[in-house]
């Protein structure tokens, strides 16, 4: 890959993170109402979170193999929350994490890899922020990288570790759990 279209990618990437950050901390309505989640959809959100962690894992250990195949998982789970959730805020976040997992699945290397995984986390973001006790309730916990401005989620029984972390030059050290 040449140097243009890599710092092309990694320019897209902050562009995409630096909006949707924007989008959760100015309050835009993009998932209001995110506490209301139709039982079907629940179930599928509950897919979306097994393969979440399962990518967590994977990118942590830097094992990319498998990520396509959960990504697919994943990108199924979320298309049936789409079908099964009326319009609206949930609706929105199910096609967020299904474009998310789109871009998952296709990555070529571990940046576009984390870029795709902080699009999930970020359509993630909102609903767990509105609904604090389904972190507990799924066994999670939502950290966040003060360095870099990273948020990810993890099994609530591990010790943080940030996926971000892709070289001996990039530490992420001052990780913070986000209390509700």
């Amino acid at each position: 890959m040449s140097k243009n279209s890599t710092l092309t990618n990694r320019a897209a990437c902050l562009l995409f993170f630096l909006f949707t950050i924007n989008i959760v901390f100015t309050g835009k309505n993009l998932f209001a109402d995110i506490t209301s989640i139709d039982q079907a959809t629940l179930g599928h959100l509950q897919s979306v979170l097994s393969a979440y962690k399962s990518v967590y894992s994977k990118l942590v250990k830097e094992d990319l193999k498998e990520i396509p195949d959960i990504a697919q998982k994943m990108m199924d789970a979320a298309l049936q929350g789409t079908v099964t959730e009326p319009d609206g805020a949930v609706r929105r976040m199910m096609q967020h994490i299904l474009q998310g997992a789109e871009e998952l699945k296709n990555a070529d290397c571990l940046h576009e890899t984390q870029c795709a995984f902080t699009s999930i986390t970020n359509a993630l973001f909102k609903y767990f922020k509105s609904s604090p006790d389904q972190l507990k309730r799924n066994e999670l916990k939502l950290y966040w990288c003060k360095k870099d401005g990273y948020y990810w989620l993890q099994p609530q029984n591990l010790a943080p570790v940030c996926p971000y972390v892709s070289n001996e030059l990039s530490v992420c050290t001052e990780r913070e759990e986000v209390k509700q």
